[in-house]
């Protein structure tokens, strides 16, 4: 890995990193301010005035009453497939195809590093960044739960949340790194790293709607997260954690493959 480039990342991309960051962690609080220990009545109530096919397609058909269930029902059910998402898409893309594109590898490649190590260097700045936000989500998450309701939260399991989501996040930005490594264009980058992301977005909403579309929930790799069923146990936890990891390595593998055999414009 190439420390200055890893540090010239950070001073790019850090304000990108520092948005997402902020955007989340005002809706994590924001979702744990409002929790009433009382009950939920309320919040199913408003949620019956729209309709359920809406509900149900952002994953608000369920709203667990306890406080780890509640935030894994508002905001490990929709928001977490969706902001994660975009900012793998943007991010993936500055990294790799918007610096092929603009000519900017060339010049890196003058330097005594070699063109594997550089793509390491990006890809392990892409998951780290990652791990960064869901680090910071969690200590906010189990601030604000700490400071109105001390004691409710359920620390390990809201723990195996974050983690799960991260890694879930980390392979969503694999799919697009390798398109982004793939293409020296940016926009077959941003199509094709886009195109997979959204498609399991969509697969994954459709999926909920009714029994009838439940099926294709299975041709989606966000449908291997549950926030809810790791919440009550019914979720293997070390298996998605297993089964993310292999596909991130297998991905990043293929990236940095790809990437060291293609021929760069000049």
């Amino acid at each position: 890995m190439s420390i200055p480039l890893f540090l010239k990342n950070i001073k790019n991309n850090t304000l990108l990193l520092l948005v997402f960051v902020a955007l989340m962690s005002i809706y994590l609080a924001v979702i744990i301010y409002i929790y009433d220990p009382s009950g939920v009545g309320a919040m199913v109530d408003m949620m019956s005035i729209l309709p359920t096919a809406l509900v149900n397609a952002m994953g608000f058909g369920t709203i667990d009453s306890g406080l780890t269930g509640f935030i894994a029902s508002l905001f490990y059910g929709f928001l977490i497939y969706l902001f994660p998402m975009v900012y793998c898409i943007i991010l993936a893309n500055r990294l790799v195809a918007k610096w092929v594109y603009e000519g900017s590898f060339t010049s890196l490649l003058c330097t005594p590093n070699s063109r594997i190590k550089i793509i390491v260097t990006q890809g392990i700045y892409l998951l780290a960044s990652i791990a960064v936000l869901f680090t910071v989500l969690f200590l906010v998450g189990y601030g604000m739960s700490e400071q109105f309701f001390p004691g409710m939260l359920e620390v390990k399991v809201f723990l195996k949340l974050n983690l799960g989501a991260c890694l879930m996040t980390m392979t969503i930005a694999m799919f697009c790194f390798f398109f982004s490594c793939l293409f020296n264009s940016t926009k077959l980058a941003l199509f094709f790293g886009a195109l997979i992301p959204i498609g399991f977005f969509i697969l994954n909403t459709l999926s909920k709607l009714s029994e009838r579309t439940a099926f294709l929930g299975k041709f989606s790799l966000y449908n291997a997260f549950d926030g809810l069923a790791i919440v009550n146990g019914q979720a293997n936890i070390t298996l998605i954690i297993g089964g993310f990891a292999i596909f991130i390595g297998v991905l990043f593998v293929a990236a940095v493959g790809v990437f060291s055999l293609k021929r760069l414009p000049v």
